[in-house]
């Protein structure tokens, strides 16, 4: 492997006063963007935070690995990127409705925003880096791989360092103040000390841990070895849950409505550990047998993973058009393509174990990149997205106007969504025109309380809800529709799908009963219903420690319960009661000593 000046790095002394100076100058420029507003336009404060918290930290990892002219150009390239997407982060929340009205703040998808600029600069960074030490513009794998796993490293370490180093001087000014010194304790209060400090001491862990590069060489090797232990464990338990499939059915699966989610979860944790176990392709032999067979059974997983994935987005897509949510998912998915696709193909392969993985790797980080930049960029901006997918929905008729979601446009959507309202009010849109713009207007006119137009579901009594005891009903004045779908109510009046054994109760003994709702294989926590003057019925109590606990819905259908009152009482200051919390033996706090007592009963 050719080896460059550039690919050893410059330990001197004055690489690491000049890293420690663009620390302590990042630590001032944010001190100034957080602290003098009126220096930065609120358009682009964004752009601001983004160049300032992460050129610097690209400048200082490149000093003494690129040359000047390179390490220039590479920094210019990332802060007008950072520019660009920080601009438009703040400019898709300005308001459209209302042009008086002012930006004020940090745009709310800004953390999302940095995040994703963390991963592209990540990859990106490592590339550049590998392409100088190799001289030539698509470095080895070996050397990518080196450096990714130095880079990631270092900036862990880096990260704690200045974690523990902010704990330590915390600690120090506590000392202080025990004997009536508060000098050190009002200096850590002081974001004009406390930012070039912990940007400083950033810039010199950075230093310290690109100068032992050693050290850094035996953690990932400790950390891989470790990390590719897990694989015959991973691919044991996914492969069963593969293999269960066809016996099980997917409905199952569609139910937990965040099936994509955990399958997108279980491609990233084998991807992980698949090149935990490959990792530069060059330890061959020296894998276990064990590992090297758990490694190639993954890389098919893969694939039934990504396909189920991808088909359960279809289907939700395909029922409710695309949502920002949704077109993330997809992004994430066509990533995952990548892999899959890519995996089976090195797994197919002869001759060296899973050489092909290498350009499958490489191809996917420059994928990754191009994606990412897509989603927080103009190009594939999921709200635009989103909200063009809707209104062609309402357009075509897929959804009537009266199940149409018009605050998801006013409130969900950012600009693109009120520019939308904007045109449904016209009254131009759909095949009942006036009564979306009748709906627009009212939407636009007030404000986002949670209520929606959209048609709320309607409760199966005899699917839906099993009343105990068996000669027991439901009250005729109990609602089966329009449910908001909050924490308190119970997912078997908002969901068509779910369950819940309904239990007919007085539980105040004053002649008229109450509801209690569990629900079945629901994490929801069991309520109780009461009938108000007003005929109106509410959530009156929570059970939160008898969540998914068949004993206790057991038990009451049996009827093997009785009521109690309270051994200690309520007690009323100014009209408003104070409950107690009951403890000490015989109370039972969760659903494990529930079933311990009832043990302890039967012997």
């Amino acid at each position: 492997m050719p080896t460059s000046p550039a690919a050893v790095p410059q330990t001197s002394k004055p690489i690491g006063m000049a890293r420690a100076a663009i620390g302590l100058a990042q630590g001032l420029f944010l001190y100034l963007l957080f602290t003098q507003n009126d220096l930065f336009a609120p358009l682009i404060r964004s752009s601001a935070l983004l160049a300032g918290a992460l050129v610097p930290v690209l400048a200082i990892s490149s000093l003494g690995h690129l040359r000047a002219r390179l390490l220039g150009l590479w920094c210019a390239l990332a802060a007008c990127m950072l520019a660009g997407i920080g601009w438009h982060a703040s400019w898709r929340e300005t308001p459209v409705v209302d042009a008086a009205q002012r930006v004020s703040g940090w745009p709310g998808t800004l953390p999302l925003v940095f995040f994703f600029c963390v991963v592209i600069l990540f990859i990106g960074h490592s590339l550049v880096l590998a392409a100088a030490q190799d001289r030539r513009r698509l470095a080895s794998y070996a050397t990518h791989f080196d450096i990714a796993w130095k880079l990631f490293i270092q900036l862990v370490f880096s990260a704690f360092f200045t974690g523990a180093l902010q704990l330590a001087m915390w600690l120090g000014a506590t000392l202080f103040e025990l004997v009536k010194i508060s000098f050190l304790s009002e200096l850590m209060k002081s974001p004009l000390f406390v930012s070039p400090l912990l940007c400083c001491a950033f810039a010199c862990a950075l230093h310290l841990t690109d100068v032992r590069p050693a050290i850094v060489h035996g953690i990932r090797n400790l950390l891989l070895v470790l990390m590719s232990w897990l694989l015959p464990v991973a691919t044991l338990l996914i492969g069963g849950f593969v293999l269960c499939l066809p016996f099980t059915g997917l409905d199952a699966l569609w139910a937990t409505r965040h099936a994509t989610l955990a399958l997108l979860a279980a491609d990233a944790l084998l991807v992980v550990l698949i090149n935990a176990a490959w990792q530069n392709g060059a330890v061959g032999d020296s894998v276990a047998r064990l590992v090297r067979l758990a490694a190639r059974i993954a890389c098919v997983l893969l694939l039934p993973l990504t396909a189920i994935a991808t088909y359960a987005l279809a289907l939700r897509v395909g029922d409710h058009g695309w949502t920002s949510d949704r077109i993330f998912a997809a992004a994430a998915l066509l990533v995952a393509g990548f892999y899959a696709f890519g995996y089976l193909w090195a797994a197919l392969g002869t001759g060296v174990w899973l050489r092909r993985m290498a350009p499958v790797n490489l191809a996917t980080a420059y994928a990754a990149i191009a994606v990412l930049t897509a989603l927080i960029s103009p190009l594939a901006d999921p709200d635009r997205i989103a909200v063009n997918s809707q209104i062609a929905r309402l357009a075509s008729g897929a959804v009537s106007a009266e199940k149409f979601d018009y605050y998801f446009l006013k409130s969900a959507s950012k600009r693109y969504g009120a520019a939308a309202l904007l045109r449904l009010k016209e009254g131009k849109t759909g095949p009942q025109a006036a009564l979306v713009a009748e709906r627009a207007k009212i939407t636009l006119e007030t404000p986002d309380t949670g209520d929606r137009f959209v048609e709320q579901h309607t409760v199966k009594p005899v699917e839906q809800l099993n009343v105990w005891p068996a000669s027991a009903r439901l009250p005729d004045s109990f609602p089966l529709s329009n449910w908001k779908r909050t924490s308190d109510v119970p997912d078997c009046l908002t969901h068509a799908k779910a369950l819940c054994d309904v239990f007919v109760i007085d539980f105040d003994a004053d002649g008229k009963d109450e509801l209690l709702f569990i629900g079945v294989q629901s994490y929801t926590s069991p309520a109780v219903f009461a009938e108000s003057a007003a005929g109106k019925w509410t959530v009156i109590a929570r059970m939160h420690t008898m969540t998914r606990c068949p004993q206790f819905a057991e038990r009451l259908k049996k009827g093997d319960y009785k009521l109690v009152v309270p051994r200690t009482r309520q007690i009323e200051i100014a009209g408003a009661t104070l409950q107690f919390d009951a403890t000490g033996p015989g109370n039972f706090t969760s659903c494990a000593q529930l079933t311990e007592g009832y043990k302890a009963a039967e012997d």
